[in-house]
């Protein structure tokens, strides 16, 4: 896929739902048309909810590593999309004729760019999206790090390999 184009106001939306989970990680899904995205879906990190040490996605080492963090530390290393946010997003997204085009999440305190675990569950996905009738999406990352000026950058992942997407924040 080529560029994609954001309209400012969701690219705002965007960063204040990573303002208000900090310091712990959002995610959500935005979906469109024709490479514009037109729609933003907030869904629930569920990681600081639950064991993450129990998902696949996670390596032992990181599991076991989670294992001994509270909730609140794991949410700030890891998210985990709420599949009933998911499947509500996703029903939504078919209904009004629109295509899943971005997953995005923040890195409170790391910079924008995909972490090893990122690529791990980006990879898993990628078989995964057709099964479900969905496209392989880009993967949006808002930093944090520095508070004042979030930087927000986008990536294909497929095979593992992480190139730059071309994304337009349009006004």
């Amino acid at each position: 896929m080529s560029n994609l184009i954001i309209p400012q106001a969701i690219h705002d939306d965007m960063v204040i739902h990573a303002r208000e989970l900090d310091p712990y990680e959002c995610c959500g899904l935005l979906a469109g048309t024709n490479g514009t995205v037109t729609h933003i879906y907030r869904i629930k990190n569920i990681v600081a909810l639950e064991g993450a040490e129990k998902l696949s996605s996670f390596d032992p080492a990181k599991a076991e590593h989670l294992g001994r963090l509270s909730p609140a530390e794991r949410a700030e290393i890891a998210f985990v999309m709420d599949m009933q946010d998911f499947s509500t997003a996703k029903k939504d997204i078919r209904n009004k004729g629109l295509v899943l085009q971005v997953v995005y999440h923040s890195h409170p305190h790391d910079p924008a760019r995909p972490s090893i675990t990122d690529i791990k569950i980006a990879t898993d996905y990628e078989e995964i999206w057709p099964k479900i009738n969905l496209p392989i999406p880009a993967y949006l990352i808002i930093s944090l790090m520095e508070k004042s000026k979030p930087d927000i950058r986008g990536f294909w992942i497929k095979g593992g390999t992480v190139t730059l997407a071309h994304i337009t924040t349009a006004t």
